[in-house]
């Protein structure tokens, strides 16, 4: 486990997802926090996350998973897209027994969107 690159530090760029150790089997992190843009208008998404990890010994240092989710704002994708990029991203960077990632997409035209993707180590 190397150094935090956020942790302690007045750090507003997101660099990479950092571990920290933990004894949790489960951990689930919330935001309401994630925004996007529609691929098609390029207008605004709002969306809530849920990330539920259950987790190897290893979690999310959670400034960093912020830094992480702001990369989105401005980036046009699709919430089904969204939900595969974040858990693949989770996955990867803690390398847990199990990942879920659900987004809920705020309403816009009368239609609310919620996208769930999981991975599980093999």
């Amino acid at each position: 486990m190397s150094e935090y690159s956020a942790l302690g530090k007045p750090v507003t760029k997101f660099e990479r997802l950092d571990q920290i150790p933990t004894p949790c089997q489960s951990i689930s992190y919330h935001s309401d926090q994630l925004v996007s843009a529609c691929p098609v208008t390029g207008q605004t998404d709002f969306y809530d996350v849920t990330i539920d990890l259950d987790a190897d010994g290893i979690g999310i240092e959670t400034k960093t998973l912020k830094l992480y989710l702001e990369t989105y704002q401005g980036k046009r994708i699709f919430c089904e897209d969204l939900a595969v990029t974040i858990c693949q991203d989770i996955f990867n960077a803690s390398h847990p027994l199990r990942c879920a990632v659900t987004l809920v997409q705020r309403r816009r035209g009368g239609i609310q969107i919620t996208a769930r993707h999981e991975l599980k180590k093999s």
